[in-house]
């Protein structure tokens, strides 16, 4: 016990679950933030995502001011990855429907294939086949439709990110 109080450092703890494509992204903001990246939590079951252990110094410098440039960059975080994911579930959504269209038309001509109405049952599986090339050239299409719209979006938050990140960085130096 040779330790005197001044040697004592309270920190403050923080896990967080981040897709493991925006870690870095996350492991800068929180650095710039003041936080010390101790390393990733065990047990995560999501093999997308990652959780960072960090760690920071309770008594840093403008506290407050540092506490509201951390929400804001964590909103923004929030909102990139948001918009990320939507590039991913829009057009997924688009190319399923279109198959789930495919599909039902495929149905239709067993159907009537089934019940000997061959001049109904062929048009309908050719569209339902045509549905389904559908799906996939639909997924192509509102995937580019959907980058385009969100990365202006995208770049806006990074930049609230770097601002706050540069913004807490001063303050603790102060």
């Amino acid at each position: 016990m040779t330790e005197t109080i001044a040697d004592f450092v309270p920190y403050e703890y923080l896990t967080i679950q981040v897709d493991r494509e925006l870690e870095p992204l996350y492991k800068d903001t929180y650095r710039n933030l003041g936080y010390v990246i101790e390393g990733y939590a065990a047990g995560i079951p999501n093999p997308a995502t990652v959780a960072l252990k960090l760690k920071r110094d309770r008594r840093i410098n403008n506290r407050a001011a540092v506490l509201e440039q951390q929400r804001s960059a964590e909103q923004a975080l929030a909102t990139i990855a948001s918009l990320e994911h939507s590039t991913q579930t829009a057009p997924l959504a688009a190319a399923l429907t279109a198959g789930i269209i495919g599909s039902a038309f495929l149905a239709g001509s067993v159907f009537a294939i089934t019940a000997n109405l061959w001049l109904l049952g062929i048009p309908l599986g050719v569209v339902g086949l045509a549905g389904w090339a559908a799906g996939w050239f639909a997924h192509g299409r509102v995937k580019a439709n959907r980058v385009a719209r969100v990365t202006p979006l995208i770049d806006r938050e990074y930049e609230t990110v770097y601002a706050a990140g540069e913004q807490a960085a001063r303050l603790m130096a102060a």
